[in-house]
């Protein structure tokens, strides 16, 4: 008897203490490789260099952009007519912009989290927003097998899948 109300008493314990798993959101399959111009032949690994957030203050949206580069984009960059692996940008339900906050937050199923901070400043080349990541939301990726029907075959390649994440 004791043993049954023990377990019914953690139940309802572990039902009332609201669970809040971390949100992992998929936004964007990229090239694994990256062929720069001046060297077509050669083929080079891309990976994530570092990602932000942008505001617009009018809409109160917010956005989110991955930046991607290749191990020699320092020597084929500025000749590199293509600018290098193309950038991820993206409007995810739930990511605003909380003029009132002064911050970039996200609300999944009704928890909010604070991604970014923004401060209004002025200078030398006039007013902009300034916007600092938190380190509650952050951007990884994982290198995947993929498969494509093209209706006659199945084409297999690597590509990087990106994702938003919040801890």
């Amino acid at each position: 008897m004791k043993k049954t109300s023990a377990v019914a008493t953690f139940f309802a314990l572990a039902l009332a203490v609201p669970a809040y798993a971390n949100s992992r959101v998929k936004i964007d399959t990229v090239p694994s490789q990256y062929a720069p111009i001046e060297s077509p032949t050669n083929r080079e690994p891309v990976s994530l260099s570092s990602f932000h957030f942008e505001v617009n203050q009018e809409t109160g949206r917010a956005r989110v952009v991955a930046i991607y580069t290749y191990p020699d984009q320092m020597t084929y960059g500025p000749d590199d007519d293509a600018g290098g692996p193309r950038s991820t940008i993206v409007q995810l339900p739930g990511l605003t912009y909380d003029a009132a906050a002064h911050a970039v937050v996200y609300d999944s199923n009704g928890t909010k989290s604070v991604c970014a901070t923004v401060n209004e400043q002025s200078g030398l080349f006039g007013h902009h927003l300034k916007v600092k990541n938190t380190g509650a939301c952050t951007v990884t990726t994982n290198v995947s097998s993929h498969a494509e029907d093209t209706g006659w075959d199945i084409h297999r390649y690597r590509a990087i899948d990106t994702y938003f994440e919040v801890r």
